[in-house]
C-alpha cells in the first residue's frame, strides 16, 4: 500500500535489500518522469533519464528488471509544515498507485514509497547553473538531477536510521 510522506510502512528494515538491490526514484511532472538510481551499496544516488508520461510505465518495468530494483521512492510535494501540496500530489498518488497496481499484476517485490521533494527542483536548477548549462541543458536535464537529489535525501536518510543488524530492536520504524 503506497505510504504517505512520514507514514513510511513502520518497522520496514532497509538493511536487507543494502548491497542486494537498488532503489529508483522518480520525480514526476505532467509531461516528464526524471529518473534516478542508487548504486548497489546505497550510497549514491545518480540521475540517469527523463522518461516522457505517455508508455512511460514500460520503460519504468525494464529499468527495474535490468537494475534490480526492490524500493521506488516517488518524490511528494509537501509544503513547509509537512503537508501535502494541491492537484500535483493527488497525480503523484494516483500515478503510485497505479504503479503498485501494476507491480502487483506482474509479481514484483519491489515497494513504492512516497518521499518528500522539497527543493530538490531548486537545488537541482542551482546545480545547473553552478556548472554553467545552457537554458535548453537545463530543460532537458532538471527532471532528473531532481530524482537524484530526492533519491540521496532518501539514502542519506536510510544511512542514518537503519543498521545492519537485523534483530528486532534495530529494525527502523518511522512516524
Amino acid at each position: 500500500m503506497l505510504s504517505d510522506v512520514g507514514e513510511l510502512p513502520h518497522r520496514m528494515d532497509f538493511s536487507c535489500y543494502i548491497g542486494k538491490s537498488r532503489v529508483l526514484c522518480l520525480d514526476y511532472g505532467d509531461r516528464r518522469i526524471g529518473v534516478a538510481i542508487s548504486d548497489i551499496g546505497w550510497r549514491i544516488g545518480s540521475p540517469v533519464t527523463v522518461l516522457d508520461n505517455h508508455g512511460a510505465f514500460r520503460r519504468l518495468f525494464h529499468l527495474i528488471e535490468i537494475y534490480e530494483i526492490s524500493i521506488v521512492i516517488l518524490g511528494f510535494p509537501v509544503s513547509l509544515k509537512g503537508e501535502k501540496r494541491g492537484m500535483q500530489a493527488d497525480k503523484i498518488k494516483a500515478f503510485g498507485q497505479k504503479l503498485e497496481k501494476l507491480i502487483e499484476q506482474q509479481e514484483a517485490d519491489v515497494r513504492v514509497l512516497l518521499w518528500d521533494e522539497r527543493f530538490s527542483t531548486q537545488a537541482a536548477h542551482r546545480i545547473l547553473s553552478e556548472i554553467g548549462a545552457s537554458d535548453s541543458r537545463k530543460k532537458k536535464e532538471i527532471d532528473k538531477v531532481a530524482a537524484s537529489f530526492v533519491l540521496q535525501g532518501f539514502l542519506d536518510w536510510v544511512k542514518n536510521n537503519t543498521s545492519n543488524d537485523n534483530s528486532p530492536e534495530n529494525e527502523t520504524t518511522f512516524g
